[in-house]
């Protein structure tokens, strides 16, 4: 784990957004067990949490193991913090957000007027007509709106 320089000291947030406790339990289990990054605070958000972690690369693939074990939107986004005066490199912080799926495989829901049947959930979800057997791709943003 990186030393930090004040208590205060974060490379990036983890936003989670309609998360479950467990989920939100098993993200705060998963950074106190592996010890690569600590959290510097926690605040509470609308509907989430935001973590800010002290490490940006461990935040990265934290972000990509909770998208493994629970489906779900992930954006990762960087924006420039400072400048190192020795170096002259730039210092990104980052910002990973995460929002899980309201629904699962095997859920049925109301697409456009017409019941259809979750088959598989990834970046486009194939759906299937409960009335017509048909099985069709829609994009997650649309599915999302609903």
């Amino acid at each position: 784990m990186k030393t930090p320089h004040t208590k205060d000291y974060f490379e990036g947030i983890l936003q989670i957004r309609n998360g479950t406790k467990e989920l939100i339990d098993w993200v705060l289990k998963k950074i106190r067990t592996e010890g690569k990054a600590g959290i510097a605070k926690t605040k509470k958000a609308k509907n989430g949490i935001d973590l800010y972690i002290t490490d940006q690369h461990y935040l990265q693939n934290l972000g990509q193991k909770l998208k493994q074990r629970q489906p779900g939107v992930l954006k990762i986004s960087k924006r420039l913090h400072t400048t190192d005066k020795m170096t002259s490199k730039h210092l990104y912080r980052v910002t990973v957000l995460y929002k899980p799926f309201p629904f699962k495989k095997g859920d049925i829901i109301t697409l456009q007027g017409e019941e259809v049947e979750i088959v598989h959930l990834d970046r486009t979800v194939q759906v299937k007509n409960t009335k017509s057997g048909a099985k069709k791709q829609v994009d997650m943003e649309l599915l999302m709106r609903c």
